[in-house]
């Protein structure tokens, strides 16, 4: 009789707390949103050191699967990991164990595009960009004009000072399948 009531009891806890609790909440946490807090002062003065900030993953797992093109859009802030195989893509934690970090970036360029910074200042496909979300001084770098290929995004940091924002100035295009999705500022 015991045997029968422990196997019932172990059946409705996974029932219960497993299927009905833990997987509602990894697949919202997968696939629809998830939250965050800024890390650096590379998205100043959009975003600051220890903002919360709620993630839409909804929007890349649509376009993903074609239910949308609205994803991603130009000027958008975006929460990514660096490219695989870049210097910058792994960071090392507790105990020395290794890990792709996120980072917000701001959505310059998409597939197509030629990018281009003349001292500090952004050309997409010929023309100048206008950027009102920076306010301090641009740094003087320059890049030569690249082309995205199919599948490349090229993100910045809205802080442009000098070795302030670690981006695709540093690390290249990113790819679809590095992007989480994107920002909405919370506190």
């Amino acid at each position: 009789m015991q045997a029968a009531y422990t196997g019932w009891v172990l059946k409705r806890f996974l029932k219960e707390w497993v299927l009905l609790t833990f997987l509602p909440l990894y697949l919202l946490l997968t696939f629809v949103v998830t939250f965050g807090t800024v890390s650096g002062d590379s998205m100043a003065p959009t975003l600051h050191e220890g903002e919360r900030v709620l993630v839409l993953k909804y929007a890349r797992w649509f376009s993903a699967w074609g239910l949308s093109r609205s994803f991603p859009q130009y000027g958008q802030l975006l929460v990514l990991k660096a490219p695989e195989g870049s210097e910058y893509s792994i960071e090392k934690g507790w105990f020395g164990i290794e890990y792709r970090p996120y980072m917000v970036k701001r959505l310059i360029g998409k597939p197509g595009d030629r990018i281009e910074l003349r001292e500090g200042e952004v050309y997409l496909n010929g023309e100048k960009i206008p950027e009102p979300y920076i306010k301090t001084a641009r740094g003087a770098d320059s890049m030569p004009e690249v082309t995205l290929k199919s599948d490349e995004y090229f993100v910045l940091g809205d802080n442009r000072s000098t070795g302030s924002s670690v981006d695709s100035r540093y690390y290249g295009p990113v790819k679809f399948r590095d992007l989480a999705g994107p920002v909405v500022p919370l506190f």
